[in-house]
Protein backbone atom coordinates (compact mmCIF):
# COMPACT_ATOMS: atom_id res chain seq x y z
CA UNK A 1 0.00 0.00 0.00
CA UNK A 2 0.96 3.51 -0.74
CA UNK A 3 0.73 6.38 1.74
CA UNK A 4 0.28 10.19 0.76
CA UNK A 5 3.35 11.11 1.45
CA UNK A 6 4.97 8.05 -0.28
CA UNK A 7 2.60 8.74 -3.72
CA UNK A 8 3.81 12.72 -3.36
CA UNK A 9 7.45 11.58 -3.27
CA UNK A 10 6.75 9.42 -6.60
CA UNK A 11 5.33 12.28 -8.06
CA UNK A 12 8.22 14.38 -7.08
CA UNK A 13 10.68 12.28 -9.05
CA UNK A 14 9.17 13.00 -12.25
CA UNK A 15 8.66 16.82 -12.11
CA UNK A 16 10.25 20.07 -12.95
CA UNK A 17 10.03 23.43 -11.24
CA UNK A 18 10.67 26.94 -11.95
CA UNK A 19 13.16 29.52 -10.44
CA UNK A 20 14.81 32.36 -10.53
CA UNK A 21 18.72 31.89 -11.13
CA UNK A 22 21.87 33.47 -10.83
CA UNK A 23 23.99 32.55 -13.92
CA UNK A 24 26.96 35.59 -13.81
CA UNK A 25 28.05 38.32 -11.38
CA UNK A 26 26.90 41.79 -12.43
CA UNK A 27 28.72 44.30 -10.43
CA UNK A 28 26.88 47.52 -11.80
CA UNK A 29 23.59 45.83 -12.05
CA UNK A 30 23.56 46.55 -15.31
CA UNK A 31 21.82 43.35 -16.80
CA UNK A 32 18.57 43.34 -17.91
CA UNK A 33 18.37 40.23 -16.74
CA UNK A 34 19.80 39.91 -13.40
CA UNK A 35 18.56 36.89 -13.00
CA UNK A 36 17.02 33.94 -15.61
CA UNK A 37 13.55 32.96 -14.93
CA UNK A 38 14.06 29.04 -16.47
CA UNK A 39 12.73 25.53 -15.70
CA UNK A 40 15.10 23.04 -13.21
CA UNK A 41 14.95 19.77 -11.63
CA UNK A 42 12.60 19.87 -9.09
CA UNK A 43 14.66 18.66 -5.61
CA UNK A 44 15.40 14.76 -4.32
CA UNK A 45 11.97 13.67 -2.45
CA UNK A 46 13.18 14.30 1.40
CA UNK A 47 14.73 11.32 3.44
CA UNK A 48 15.45 11.42 7.32
CA UNK A 49 14.67 14.49 8.85
CA UNK A 50 13.92 16.61 5.81
CA UNK A 51 11.26 18.52 4.78
CA UNK A 52 10.38 19.43 1.45
CA UNK A 53 8.52 22.80 1.34
CA UNK A 54 6.56 24.43 -1.66
CA UNK A 55 7.66 27.97 -1.41
CA UNK A 56 4.56 30.46 -1.13
CA UNK A 57 6.76 33.77 -0.36
CA UNK A 58 10.32 34.12 -0.60
CA UNK A 59 11.10 38.10 0.48
CA UNK A 60 13.91 40.04 -1.76
CA UNK A 61 17.19 41.21 -0.14
CA UNK A 62 19.59 44.10 -0.14
CA UNK A 63 22.22 40.68 0.26
CA UNK A 64 20.90 39.52 -2.87
CA UNK A 65 21.72 42.42 -4.87
CA UNK A 66 24.87 42.44 -2.92
CA UNK A 67 25.26 38.80 -4.40
CA UNK A 68 24.45 39.58 -7.47
CA UNK A 69 27.03 41.76 -8.01
CA UNK A 70 29.53 39.64 -6.78
CA UNK A 71 30.31 41.47 -3.48
CA UNK A 72 32.51 40.08 -0.14
CA UNK A 73 30.16 39.26 1.88
CA UNK A 74 32.86 37.95 4.71
CA UNK A 75 31.68 34.41 3.94
CA UNK A 76 32.24 31.68 1.00
CA UNK A 77 29.36 31.66 -1.16
CA UNK A 78 27.75 28.86 -3.44
CA UNK A 79 29.04 28.53 -7.06
CA UNK A 80 27.18 29.84 -10.46
CA UNK A 81 24.48 29.10 -11.61
CA UNK A 82 23.05 29.69 -7.96
CA UNK A 83 19.28 30.54 -7.14
CA UNK A 84 18.90 33.53 -4.06
CA UNK A 85 16.17 33.43 -1.53
CA UNK A 86 17.23 33.31 1.76
CA UNK A 87 13.74 34.88 3.58
CA UNK A 88 11.29 31.73 3.14
CA UNK A 89 8.44 30.51 4.13
CA UNK A 90 5.69 27.94 2.86
CA UNK A 91 3.65 25.10 2.91
CA UNK A 92 4.74 21.53 3.77
CA UNK A 93 4.86 19.17 0.70
CA UNK A 94 6.64 16.18 1.88
CA UNK A 95 8.59 15.08 4.50
CA UNK A 96 11.24 11.91 5.44
CA UNK A 97 10.78 9.15 7.25
CA UNK A 98 12.44 10.97 10.14
CA UNK A 99 10.24 13.88 10.65
CA UNK A 100 8.18 14.85 13.35
CA UNK A 101 6.07 17.60 14.33
CA UNK A 102 5.40 18.38 10.85
CA UNK A 103 2.56 17.03 8.39
CA UNK A 104 1.59 17.78 4.63
CA UNK A 105 -0.19 21.24 4.76
CA UNK A 106 1.39 22.69 7.36
CA UNK A 107 2.51 26.42 6.79
CA UNK A 108 6.18 26.98 7.77
CA UNK A 109 8.80 29.79 8.13
CA UNK A 110 12.49 28.66 7.55
CA UNK A 111 15.29 29.78 10.15
CA UNK A 112 17.66 30.93 7.56
CA UNK A 113 20.83 29.24 8.90
CA UNK A 114 20.96 25.49 9.08
CA UNK A 115 23.12 23.61 11.07
CA UNK A 116 23.86 20.27 12.96
CA UNK A 117 23.40 21.87 17.07
CA UNK A 118 26.90 20.04 17.47
CA UNK A 119 29.14 23.02 17.80
CA UNK A 120 29.60 25.31 20.92
CA UNK A 121 28.12 28.36 19.44
CA UNK A 122 24.77 26.06 18.33
CA UNK A 123 24.80 24.55 22.04
CA UNK A 124 24.42 28.41 22.96
CA UNK A 125 21.52 29.00 20.15
CA UNK A 126 23.65 31.12 17.71
CA UNK A 127 23.59 28.94 14.99
CA UNK A 128 24.32 32.15 12.73
CA UNK A 129 28.07 31.71 14.00
CA UNK A 130 28.64 27.94 13.63
CA UNK A 131 31.61 27.20 11.52
CA UNK A 132 29.44 24.29 9.28
CA UNK A 133 25.83 26.27 8.77
CA UNK A 134 24.42 25.86 5.58
CA UNK A 135 22.29 29.04 4.44
CA UNK A 136 20.10 28.50 1.76
CA UNK A 137 20.34 31.72 -1.10
CA UNK A 138 23.77 32.32 0.28
CA UNK A 139 25.88 29.21 0.17
CA UNK A 140 23.57 26.90 -0.99
CA UNK A 141 20.71 26.74 -3.63
CA UNK A 142 17.68 29.26 -1.98
CA UNK A 143 13.77 30.27 -1.79
CA UNK A 144 13.98 32.03 -5.51
CA UNK A 145 12.14 28.48 -6.42
CA UNK A 146 8.65 26.59 -6.19
CA UNK A 147 10.17 23.83 -3.71
CA UNK A 148 13.54 23.37 -1.44
CA UNK A 149 14.14 20.88 1.39
CA UNK A 150 15.29 22.03 5.20
CA UNK A 151 15.89 19.76 7.96
CA UNK A 152 12.73 19.89 10.14
CA UNK A 153 15.29 21.75 12.77
CA UNK A 154 14.90 25.09 10.83
CA UNK A 155 11.65 25.26 10.40
CA UNK A 156 8.53 27.11 12.31
CA UNK A 157 4.91 25.92 12.40
CA UNK A 158 3.18 29.01 11.97
CA UNK A 159 -0.97 29.11 12.44
CA UNK A 160 -3.47 28.10 9.53
CA UNK A 161 -4.42 31.39 8.93
CA UNK A 162 -1.18 33.14 8.55
CA UNK A 163 0.08 35.33 5.89
CA UNK A 164 3.19 33.72 4.57
CA UNK A 165 3.99 37.02 2.25
CA UNK A 166 4.10 38.80 5.61
CA UNK A 167 5.80 36.31 7.48
CA UNK A 168 8.71 35.59 5.06
CA UNK A 169 10.95 38.54 5.29
CA UNK A 170 10.96 37.77 9.37
CA UNK A 171 13.80 35.28 8.24
CA UNK A 172 15.98 38.38 7.91
CA UNK A 173 14.99 41.49 8.29
CA UNK A 174 13.19 40.63 11.19
CA UNK A 175 15.97 38.36 12.56
CA UNK A 176 17.73 40.99 11.86
CA UNK A 177 16.03 44.13 13.45
CA UNK A 178 15.24 41.83 16.67
CA UNK A 179 18.54 41.33 17.10
CA UNK A 180 20.23 44.44 16.83
CA UNK A 181 17.58 45.70 18.79
CA UNK A 182 18.44 43.14 21.71
CA UNK A 183 21.71 44.10 22.03
CA UNK A 184 20.03 47.78 23.43
CA UNK A 185 17.43 46.33 25.95
CA UNK A 186 18.56 47.14 29.34
CA UNK A 187 20.70 49.86 27.72
CA UNK A 188 18.21 52.30 26.82
CA UNK A 189 16.37 54.24 29.50
CA UNK A 190 12.97 56.30 29.88
CA UNK A 191 13.33 59.20 28.09
CA UNK A 192 16.39 58.45 26.11
CA UNK A 193 16.52 59.90 22.85
CA UNK A 194 16.80 56.82 20.40
CA UNK A 195 17.90 56.97 16.37
CA UNK A 196 17.26 54.93 13.77
CA UNK A 197 18.62 55.14 10.84
CA UNK A 198 16.91 53.52 7.12
CA UNK A 199 13.41 52.93 7.68
CA UNK A 200 13.23 49.95 4.38
CA UNK A 201 12.57 46.43 4.88
CA UNK A 202 14.68 45.96 8.03
CA UNK A 203 14.18 49.18 9.26
CA UNK A 204 10.70 49.77 9.71
CA UNK A 205 10.97 46.75 11.88
CA UNK A 206 13.38 47.56 14.06
CA UNK A 207 11.61 50.91 14.96
CA UNK A 208 8.76 48.92 16.17
CA UNK A 209 10.42 46.81 17.82
CA UNK A 210 12.50 49.68 19.76
CA UNK A 211 9.27 51.39 20.32
CA UNK A 212 7.62 48.55 21.81
CA UNK A 213 10.20 46.81 23.60
CA UNK A 214 12.28 49.59 25.03
CA UNK A 215 11.15 53.08 26.88
CA UNK A 216 13.31 55.37 24.89
CA UNK A 217 11.84 58.59 22.45
CA UNK A 218 12.36 57.10 18.58
CA UNK A 219 13.94 59.52 15.83
CA UNK A 220 13.59 57.81 13.03
CA UNK A 221 15.59 59.01 9.24
CA UNK A 222 15.53 58.54 5.90
CA UNK A 223 15.71 60.36 3.12
CA UNK A 224 12.92 58.85 1.53
CA UNK A 225 9.27 60.22 2.12
CA UNK A 226 7.40 56.80 1.24
CA UNK A 227 10.04 55.22 4.02
CA UNK A 228 8.81 58.22 6.68
CA UNK A 229 5.06 57.85 5.54
CA UNK A 230 5.94 53.94 6.65
CA UNK A 231 7.22 54.78 9.85
CA UNK A 232 4.54 57.15 10.57
CA UNK A 233 1.93 54.26 9.79
CA UNK A 234 3.87 52.41 12.36
CA UNK A 235 3.90 54.67 14.77
CA UNK A 236 7.05 56.14 14.34
CA UNK A 237 5.80 59.84 14.26
CA UNK A 238 9.11 62.20 14.78
CA UNK A 239 10.94 61.29 11.19
CA UNK A 240 13.44 63.65 9.93
CA UNK A 241 15.24 63.41 6.23
CA UNK A 242 18.86 63.51 7.42
CA UNK A 243 21.14 63.32 10.33
CA UNK A 244 22.07 67.01 10.11
CA UNK A 245 18.65 67.11 11.14
CA UNK A 246 18.84 66.33 14.38
CA UNK A 247 21.65 68.08 15.69
CA UNK A 248 19.14 69.74 18.05
CA UNK A 249 19.38 66.55 20.64
CA UNK A 250 23.41 67.31 20.85
CA UNK A 251 22.13 70.91 22.41
CA UNK A 252 19.67 69.92 25.16
CA UNK A 253 21.64 69.99 28.47
CA UNK A 254 22.54 65.96 29.42
CA UNK A 255 21.04 64.92 26.84
CA UNK A 256 22.53 63.88 23.19
CA UNK A 257 21.27 60.79 21.45
CA UNK A 258 21.65 57.74 24.15
CA UNK A 259 21.63 54.94 21.28
CA UNK A 260 21.54 54.71 17.61
CA UNK A 261 20.98 51.73 14.87
CA UNK A 262 22.16 52.05 11.59
CA UNK A 263 20.41 50.18 9.08
CA UNK A 264 22.08 51.89 5.88
CA UNK A 265 25.62 52.17 7.14
CA UNK A 266 27.20 54.01 3.81
CA UNK A 267 29.24 56.65 2.96
CA UNK A 268 29.45 59.08 5.73
CA UNK A 269 26.50 58.14 7.99
CA UNK A 270 28.53 56.38 10.69
CA UNK A 271 30.53 59.03 11.33
CA UNK A 272 28.10 61.36 11.52
CA UNK A 273 26.31 59.02 13.50
CA UNK A 274 28.93 59.01 16.14
CA UNK A 275 28.95 62.76 16.27
CA UNK A 276 25.32 62.24 17.97
CA UNK A 277 25.69 59.86 20.28
CA UNK A 278 25.58 61.13 24.17
CA UNK A 279 28.68 60.27 26.26
CA UNK A 280 28.26 56.56 27.21
CA UNK A 281 26.19 55.94 24.00
CA UNK A 282 26.29 53.09 21.77
CA UNK A 283 26.14 52.92 18.24
CA UNK A 284 24.88 49.49 16.51
CA UNK A 285 26.11 49.05 12.93
CA UNK A 286 23.64 46.81 10.79
CA UNK A 287 24.06 48.38 7.49
CA UNK A 288 27.98 47.45 5.26
CA UNK A 289 29.24 49.48 2.74
CA UNK A 290 30.72 52.44 5.34
CA UNK A 291 33.96 53.00 7.97
CA UNK A 292 33.72 54.36 11.44
CA UNK A 293 36.04 56.42 12.27
CA UNK A 294 37.06 57.08 15.81
CA UNK A 295 40.29 57.89 18.06
CA UNK A 296 41.07 55.13 20.92
CA UNK A 297 41.50 58.84 23.32
CA UNK A 298 37.65 59.92 21.81
CA UNK A 299 36.28 55.81 22.49
CA UNK A 300 38.06 55.95 26.13
CA UNK A 301 36.88 59.50 27.34
CA UNK A 302 33.22 59.54 25.83
CA UNK A 303 32.93 55.85 26.95
CA UNK A 304 30.86 55.36 23.54
CA UNK A 305 30.46 51.66 22.32
CA UNK A 306 30.18 50.47 18.42
CA UNK A 307 29.00 47.35 18.33
CA UNK A 308 28.42 44.94 15.14
CA UNK A 309 25.31 42.85 14.64
CA UNK A 310 24.23 40.50 12.18
CA UNK A 311 21.53 38.64 12.41
CA UNK A 312 19.77 36.47 15.40
CA UNK A 313 18.60 33.47 17.06
CA UNK A 314 16.18 30.81 16.09
CA UNK A 315 14.06 32.05 19.73
CA UNK A 316 14.41 35.11 18.32
CA UNK A 317 12.52 34.48 14.81
CA UNK A 318 9.70 32.50 16.79
CA UNK A 319 9.76 35.36 19.30
CA UNK A 320 9.21 37.78 16.26
CA UNK A 321 6.65 35.74 14.70
CA UNK A 322 4.56 35.33 17.56
CA UNK A 323 4.27 39.44 17.47
CA UNK A 324 3.27 39.51 13.83
CA UNK A 325 0.79 37.04 14.01
CA UNK A 326 -0.66 38.40 17.26
CA UNK A 327 -0.80 41.99 14.66
CA UNK A 328 1.62 43.30 17.38
CA UNK A 329 3.99 43.85 14.58
CA UNK A 330 3.51 45.32 10.77
CA UNK A 331 5.63 43.82 8.28
CA UNK A 332 4.99 45.66 5.31
CA UNK A 333 5.57 43.72 1.93
CA UNK A 334 4.98 44.43 -1.70
CA UNK A 335 4.72 41.45 -3.80
CA UNK A 336 5.34 40.19 -7.57
CA UNK A 337 5.14 37.21 -9.07
CA UNK A 338 8.28 34.66 -8.76
CA UNK A 339 8.52 35.44 -12.71
CA UNK A 340 9.59 38.58 -12.60
CA UNK A 341 12.17 38.89 -10.11
CA UNK A 342 13.89 41.27 -11.98
CA UNK A 343 11.56 43.67 -11.71
CA UNK A 344 11.62 43.22 -8.19
CA UNK A 345 15.67 43.25 -7.95
CA UNK A 346 15.54 46.59 -10.09
CA UNK A 347 13.00 48.37 -7.27
CA UNK A 348 14.68 47.13 -4.71
CA UNK A 349 18.24 48.51 -6.30
CA UNK A 350 16.40 51.94 -7.62
CA UNK A 351 14.47 52.67 -3.87
CA UNK A 352 10.98 52.18 -5.26
CA UNK A 353 10.44 49.34 -2.57
CA UNK A 354 8.53 50.47 0.73
CA UNK A 355 9.11 47.69 3.44
CA UNK A 356 10.14 44.32 1.72
CA UNK A 357 10.15 42.97 -1.85
CA UNK A 358 8.15 39.38 -1.53
CA UNK A 359 8.47 37.07 -4.73
CA UNK A 360 5.02 34.41 -5.29
CA UNK A 361 5.56 31.66 -7.10
CA UNK A 362 2.75 31.21 -9.53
Amino acid sequence: MVVGWQREQIKLKKASMKAAVLHQYDPELRRTELVIYQEISYPDPPTGDEVLVHIRAAGVCRTDLHMITGRDLGMPLASLPHILGHENAGVVKAIGGDVQGFGIGDKVLCYPFQSYGDSLAERYGIDSQATLRITPGINASGGFCEFIKFPQRSLIKVGKDANLNELAPLGDAGLTAYGAVRKLMGHIRPQDNVVVIGIGGVGHLGAQLLSRLTPGKIFAVDPRKSARDLANKTGIKNCFESIEELEFLKKEEDSGVRAIIDFFGDERIPNQALQLLANQGRYVAVGTGGEVRVSTAELVAREISIVGSFVGTFTDLVEITNLTERGELISEVLTYPLSEANRALRDLAQGKVTGRAVLIPE
